[in-house]
């Protein structure tokens, strides 16, 4: 790939984007989403109600830097023990597939096309239909709890919009809910008052992610340095999309920047902000820079921050 010039026009461009208005109208209306699903689930399934779940923002709605190809990220956090117990248990991969296979085949028509309905009508339809489903307190997991807020979250959205689910990820596209290219994603989580905990099949465990020691670093970083930390996590996400097709980890990115002496953030003009911290980004061994998600490790070393270094160094090369 050849070399692009950054000018200064294109560095200003990308930090005027303001999508404050829009992000409000999502914030608000999944908000409201979620507490009617979740009102509703929670007639069935004890483990979740509308005092012990935490809707936390995961990516660049954090820090005022999403951009034009940014997606709308959260954790759903769920402060409940057993429920986090269940999810470890060791289960027979066989069988907990055919369990999910029945699971979708008995629930099937739920998810078909349905004619518009009162809201009223389609809240009583939508406790009836989850009052079938048994629950077991012993073995609902989180995965289990994915597909029951699935269901509910169906009779709280139109028509045209499409939700789909892997392990505990819910995926939204809703143009007629939410606004035109918008993509909204929402893990499923354990929570308690020091972390986030995500479950990986594939660790066999959960993956810890400390969201108050992320915001504490970058707080302390906006308190040196100013709004120019945000406007460079601005254009470093929109390069690294035109660079590699899709948005950095977030912690990575955040990390690099908390790393940049403060006194190369000075200035007025982001564009020459901007060539101080990437020379400087340029010559520095990356890898071994602290990350803020947790703080004894490097970004190598911790899996909340992903595997960006070479997409970075390409990025960097390009330059």
């Amino acid at each position: 790939m050849a070399k692009f010039k950054i000018t200064s026009d294109l560095v200003n461009s990308i930090v005027k984007q303001d999508h404050s208005k829009y992000l409000k109208n999502i914030n608000k209306n999944i908000n409201q989403v979620l507490a009617l699903s979740i009102d509703a689930l929670s007639k069935k399934v004890s483990y979740i109600n509308v005092k012990n779940v935490l809707l936390q923002p995961v990516n660049e709605l954090i820090t005022n830097s999403f951009v034009d190809n940014s997606g709308c990220v959260y954790f759903l956090g769920i402060d409940n023990a057993q429920l986090e117990l269940n999810t470890m248990k060791k289960t027979n991969i066989w069988r907990n597939f055919k369990e999910r296979l029945k699971y979708a085949w008995s629930a099937r028509k739920l998810f078909k096309r349905r004619r518009r309905r009162s809201r009223r009508k389609r809240e009583l339809q939508q406790i009836e239909e989850l009052s079938k489903v048994k629950f077991d307190p012993s073995k609902y997991s989180i995965y289990n709890l994915a597909e029951d807020l699935q269901t509910s979250m169906c009779n709280n959205l139109s028509e045209t919009t499409i939700l789909s689910l892997k392990d505990s990820k819910i995926s939204i596209i809703g143009k007629e809910d939410f606004g035109s290219n918008t993509e909204i994603t929402i893990y499923l989580v354990s929570h308690n008052e020091q972390s986030f905990k995500y479950f990986s099949a594939n660790k066999r465990g959960f993956i810890e992610v400390n969201i108050n020691s992320r915001l504490e670093q970058i707080s302390l970083k906006l308190n040196d340095v100013g709004d120019n930390f945000n406007k460079l996590l601005k254009i470093f996400n929109t390069l690294y999309y035109n660079v590699n097709g899709h948005m950095p980890n977030q912690v990575y990115l955040e990390s690099l920047l908390c790393a940049v002496p403060n006194e190369l953030f000075d200035g007025m003009d982001i564009y020459k902000v901007f060539l101080k911290v990437i020379n400087f980004l340029k010559v520095k061994s990356i890898r071994n820079i602290q990350s803020i998600n947790d703080m004894t490790k490097n970004i190598n070393e911790d899996i909340v921050c992903g595997n960006c270094g070479i997409e970075f160094n390409k990025l960097f090369n390009l330059i």
